[in-house]
């Protein structure tokens, strides 16, 4: 019996391993020259216009629970995750996009409270933090 499951993609924000679900997602691109945003809060990172749309581009790590142990934006392995979301235009910038996962949907159970971002799960002996980003909206 095969059990359902789910694609996540594996990205490194702050030096930590996040999980994000690749149904969130609606592109990877390289980072882009961002414009500031003057007097703006402190987790939008600024905004970049991709594919001529205006995206506001956010720090994950002001906006949730998940701490950040380094961060290195400068890497040329950085990358900008634009999500999904029927109004807004966002991106998360990641440290690193390593690789796509396949994961047993019961694995994905939350370990913490269900109304926080950010989740820590185990897969394969290792714990990841799994980002619910549909939460970053709220």
């Amino acid at each position: 019996m095969s059990s359902e499951q789910t694609d996540l993609l594996q990205v490194v924000i702050g030096g930590r391993e996040v999980l994000i679900r690749s149904s969130e997602i609606r592109e990877v691109v390289r980072p882009l020259p961002l414009t500031r945003v003057p007097m703006g809060p402190d987790h939008i990172l600024g905004l970049a216009n991709i594919h001529g749309q205006i995206v506001s581009v956010i720090d994950v790590v002001k906006v949730s629970s998940l701490s950040a142990i380094s961060s290195d934006g400068s890497s040329s392995k950085a990358r900008f995750l634009v999500l999904r979301h029927p109004v807004m235009h966002v991106a998360v910038w990641v440290d690193e996009v390593k690789r796509l996962r396949k994961v047993e949907t019961r694995l994905l159970k939350p370990t913490k409270s269900s109304s926080d971002t950010v989740h820590d799960i185990d897969i394969d002996g290792s714990r990841f933090a799994l980002l619910d980003t549909g939460k970053l909206f709220h």
